[in-house]
């Protein structure tokens, strides 16, 4: 596979790259690249799956007597997701390079983009933050009380609920997730190859957003139905998803960035 060298940029403010367009089918073909990589790089992928879904069940056992804090911490580091992958993003980078895929120098690699990521994801975990209280707050609303049963939100099954606080509900958690999908579709991915600014990763991920916006709403469309099937599963489909969307993300960066 061809690479690419890329001199790094010590500066938020490094020229923007042009962007390439996409046709509209072309996230399959990411997916069927982060397979390619998971089939080549097993062990390491199944253990960041394991450590992905460990973190998500360790989150819920922590959660469990309050229901509505496990729902908006679950789903809160699942909007971090682009950030946990990192990991997987330099194991990607490595696979394609002909490196010998190795954790500690992946863990290298991070810590020496620490500065950077650590901004972005400052900027992440600010959206996750707001997802847990407006949660939280919307489900004290809708039972009217700070501390709803298990009954309660198996009542939410039957139909009991009031679909002005569902409908925000929904609403709040798409645009938060939206924001979350388009100014980090590629950004995290070009942080860690080229250590460009966070401003100009968002401003980066972005343009591509709108430049290929019908072949970027179905890899949303795909990563939404993927991580769902990872939920029914009671999480265990996300040791193999989990790799298998970081790798394509990977893939979509180095497809889309020129």
């Amino acid at each position: 596979m061809k690479t690419h060298a890329i001199r790094p940029h010590r500066s938020g403010l490094a020229a923007a790259p042009s962007i390439r367009r996409i046709d509209m089918a072309e996230p399959l073909d990411w997916l069927a690249a982060g397979i390619r990589t998971f089939s080549a790089t097993r062990v390491c992928s199944l253990l960041y799956g394991t450590a992905f879904a460990a973190a998500c069940w360790a989150t819920l056992a922590l959660t469990w007597s309050l229901p509505w804090f496990a729902i908006a911490f679950v789903t809160g580091l699942m909007l971090l997701g682009p950030f946990l992958a990192a990991g997987l993003y330099v194991a990607a980078r490595q696979e394609e390079a002909g490196e010998p895929v190795s954790i500690r120098a992946s863990l290298e690699l991070i810590w020496k983009r620490r500065t950077n990521l650590s901004l972005f994801v400052l900027f992440l975990g600010l959206i996750a933050a707001a997802w847990v209280r407006l949660s939280a707050l919307l489900f004290a609303i809708q039972f009217t009380t700070l501390s709803p049963s298990i009954d309660n939100y198996l009542g939410l099954l039957s139909g009991d609920f009031d679909p002005l606080v569902t409908g925000f509900f929904l609403g709040i958690g798409l645009l938060l997730a939206g924001t979350v999908f388009v100014t980090s579709a590629v950004s995290i991915p070009m942080i860690l190859d080229r250590d460009v600014g966070p401003i100009t990763a968002i401003q980066t991920s972005i343009r591509a957003f709108a430049l290929n916006w019908p072949g970027m709403l179905l890899w949303a469309a795909l990563i939404v139905a993927l991580s769902g099937i990872g939920l029914l599963t009671f999480l265990i489909g996300m040791i193999l998803l989990f790799p298998i969307l970081g790798y394509a993300t990977w893939h979509s960066y180095r497809r889309m960035v020129a």
